[in-house]
């Protein structure tokens, strides 16, 4: 690669960079939507193999499958409001069991008598209204709403459109080797996104089953939310499962006020992270993305300054496709190859 290909490759990502962060209320609904999209494309493939659901027609499988998704979107939505509420009106009898705790932590190394706690305290917890932050987080996620109305709507126009896109590829590309290269690209991150996500997926509704039957073995409130909350934050790598777990460990500390039941929920979950990411996932994930760990931690770190949580859910997903995007052009085949594990892309 020439340095004049490398100024413009550089400009070009900067250019995008910019856009994508000027544009997000606009872009990260659609790129939300064909993420998703794959994910139905994933549960369509699973159930041709169904012995019932082979013999339905394509487009009636899509349409199942749309259903399923809309509706599940719609009870998590319902389930959310509704343990939000409960969260909002236990507010106060958490806020005083963390103090209650943080007192007993302070009289045990010897704080408790010090000037500066009563002061430390009144600038903190004193000052934090649990209520009134679980009524601006309901606030939140009724505008998330509307925002996945337009994403399921998306998702539906674009899993309609799908069967003209040979068609279009022909028309813009027409039956040449041009035509091979860019149906064989797009082959490419269709396998290995719908792979991806689609297992992925399956892997993170069972990790939040795990943990919600375990957080209702040990009388966490909300289980329901909290499992939900767990498995999204699975996407996120490496760091995901550390903040789901911890979140809900911080939870239980306010809501009993003690440390051994927080000490005994953050064994359990952990457990079963442990499990779910080294035992249950590799036998899920036939076929890796061929990313390094520094690249997949780097990917993180980048999208999710871009677009913030969004953008740490997605991050593997869109570092792939454009690592398959940049391998099927000569002078930047270079940079997936060295950003991948093992140096085959």
């Amino acid at each position: 690669m020439s340095l004049r290909d490398f100024f413009f490759i550089t400009a070009l990502a900067v250019l995008i960079g910019y856009v994508m962060v000027v544009g997000q209320a606009v872009l990260l609904p659609i790129v939300v939507a064909v993420m998703l999209a794959y994910v139905l494309v994933g549960a369509v493939e699973t159930m041709r193999g169904w012995p019932v659901m082979g013999a339905l027609p394509r487009w009636m499988l899509f349409s199942i499958a749309l259903a399923i998704f809309g509706l599940a979107i719609t009870s998590i939505g319902l389930v959310a409001i509704a343990n939000l509420r409960s969260i909002a009106t236990s507010a106060p009898q958490y806020q005083e069991n963390i103090l209650a705790l943080l007192t007993r932590g302070a009289e045990a190394i010897g704080l408790r008598d010090m000037p500066t706690w009563g002061t430390l305290r009144a600038l903190t917890l004193d000052r934090i209204d649990l209520g009134t932050f679980s009524i601006g987080l309901l606030g939140s996620l009724a505008a998330i709403g509307g925002y996945t109305v337009l994403i399921i709507t998306y998702v539906a126009f674009l899993v309609a459109e799908r069967g003209s896109f040979d068609r279009k590829m022909t028309l813009i590309f027409g039956e040449g080797e041009d035509r091979a290269a860019a149906v064989k690209v797009v082959g490419r991150i269709n396998e290995q996104i719908v792979t991806y996500l689609f297992t992925k997926t399956v892997i993170n509704i069972v990790l939040g089953l795990i943990s919600y039957v375990l957080m209702l073995i040990l009388g966490i409130d909300n289980a329901v939310f909290w499992a939900f909350l767990i498995a999204i934050f699975n996407y996120i790598p490496y760091v995901g499962s550390l903040v789901g777990v911890g979140i809900v460990v911080l939870y239980s500390a306010a809501q009993t006020g003690a440390l051994r039941p927080s000490a005994a929920v953050l064994v359990v979950l952990t457990a079963a992270q442990v499990y779910v990411g080294n035992w249950f996932e590799p036998r899920m994930m036939a076929r890796s993305l061929n990313l390094s760990p520094f690249v997949v931690l780097a990917a993180l770190v980048v999208w999710s300054s871009l677009w913030g949580l969004a953008g740490a859910i997605i991050a593997v997903p869109m570092t792939s496709i454009l690592m398959i995007i940049l391998a099927a052009f000569r002078p930047t085949r270079p940079i997936p190859i060295m950003l991948s594990r093992d140096g085959r892309f």
